[in-house]
């Protein structure tokens, strides 16, 4: 019997069966055995094996996601600094060592320089090629427009970011030498200079513990709860504060023995506590007596004055108050140079609903126009304190009256 042939129809059908049964070789077996499932590999109609082939536009995907991805990663470490600067300290760059370290109570007080000044990087403190300030005006535009590299780090002039100038951290011996060279520095203002005034003394006596304070006249109770911050920040405190250099000089009639400023010679300085003007009449007579000396008339009378908490930022206050104490300089016909000091900023603790901020920058840049207008050298503290934890929303701690402290020490250098 002949045997009939297969057609072509049947012929593609066995073989489409047979790569069905080679394509599936487990099916039967995974019926029968109850085995869990295996994943074969990726499959077409009729059981072909699909083969994955590079071509431009899976290429031209992947490049552009490897590019986002490292694009991402550049801009984060572009960034960098606005996540890691506010959490971490500043570095002095000028000296290694802290220039607080042979302060009394650095330690106890938690300050150290480094959180108060960065000078600039390479320089060699005191050296003359070194880039800090050249003249009077650059100094005082350089601390006025100065800024902070994150919130209550060290303030950095803003002029030796972008032109090269900055102001000094001067040593002990140098403050000395500096105002060894005036006959008399008066202070005459409110709430907010004498709290510099009080870092003035703190940086004279080499005492961050109580170096604002008439800790002679203090029980012991009163010396512990006073220290460091607390100098500024507990009102029971205040009325111990140290307000003339004659104070210290004075003969010790107690127990306790005063620690005089670190100077060799005698320097003289007062305070004199002004809220309005015009000024009381006694605040007046001291103020001849002391333009009117009759010796050291070869050396001048250096005058700082500020107002602006007291009058509310009161534009005309501030102005009648200049000439005020302007007219009693020159009735005494010596060398009387003046410095106007601007209000600090707002703190934080503030509510923005009032716009003191904006207030308190217009009186700001007002009073300084003012004192320019009659002669006047004019420094700014608003942007110094912008950046700076305020205890009570208007005034600042210690680490705050230090520096200003010291930015008044650099225009005493100047003149």
């Amino acid at each position: 019997m002949s045997r009939r042939r297969a057609s072509h129809s049947e012929s593609i059908a066995q073989s489409s069966t047979a790569n069905e049964a080679i394509a599936y070789p487990y099916s039967g077996m995974q019926q029968n055995h109850h085995q869990a499932p295996r994943r074969g590999p990726i499959e077409g109609p009729n059981g072909r094996r699909l083969i994955r082939r590079v071509t431009w536009r899976s290429s031209t995907y992947k490049l552009m996601a490897f590019l986002w991805v490292f694009g991402v990663f550049y801009i984060v470490w572009l960034i960098r600094d606005i996540f890691y600067l506010p959490f971490s300290p500043s570095t002095t760059l000028t000296d290694a060592p802290n220039l607080l370290d042979h302060y009394v109570g650095h330690k106890k007080c938690g300050i150290s320089s480094s959180s108060l000044y960065t000078g600039p990087q390479g320089s060699d403190h005191g050296s003359s090629d070194t880039p800090y300030c050249e003249n009077r005006g650059s100094l005082l535009n350089a601390m006025s427009n100065g800024g902070r590299h994150g919130f209550d780090a060290a303030y950095t002039s803003q002029a030796y970011v972008q032109e090269g100038c900055a102001y000094r951290w001067y040593t002990p011996s140098q403050i000395c030498d500096v105002l060894q060279q005036f006959h008399r520095v008066v202070f005459v203002g409110d709430e907010s200079l004498t709290d510099i005034y009080a870092g003035f003394n703190i940086l004279l006596r080499q005492d961050l513990e109580t170096g604002s304070l008439r800790d002679w006249d203090a029980s012991q109770q009163q010396v512990e709860k006073c220290q460091c911050d607390a100098q500024f920040t507990s009102a029971s405190c205040l009325p111990l504060r140290i307000t003339s250099s004659d104070q210290l000089y004075q003969e010790t009639t107690g127990k306790t023995t005063r620690s005089s400023y670190s100077c060799p010679a005698r320097i003289s300085h007062d305070l004199l506590t002004v809220t309005s003007s015009p000024a009381s009449k006694g605040m007046h007579e001291k103020f001849r007596q002391f333009v009117t000396e009759a010796g050291g008339q070869s050396k001048a009378i250096a005058v700082i004055h500020s107002l602006s908490l007291s009058t509310s930022y009161s534009l005309s206050t501030a102005e009648n108050s200049m000439d005020e104490w302007l007219a009693l300089t020159r009735t005494a016909g010596r060398n009387t140079p003046f410095l106007w000091v601007g209000p600090t900023a707002p703190g934080l603790q503030k509510p923005s609903g009032d716009n003191l901020h904006a207030s308190s920058w217009q009186y700001t840049l007002d009073a300084s126009e003012a004192a320019r207008s009659r002669g006047l050298d004019s420094l700014g503290m608003y942007n110094a304190t912008l950046q700076v934890d305020s205890w009570d929303g208007r005034h600042y701690g210690e680490k705050v009256a230090l520096m200003q402290a010291m930015m008044i020490i650099n225009w005493l250098s100047t003149l």
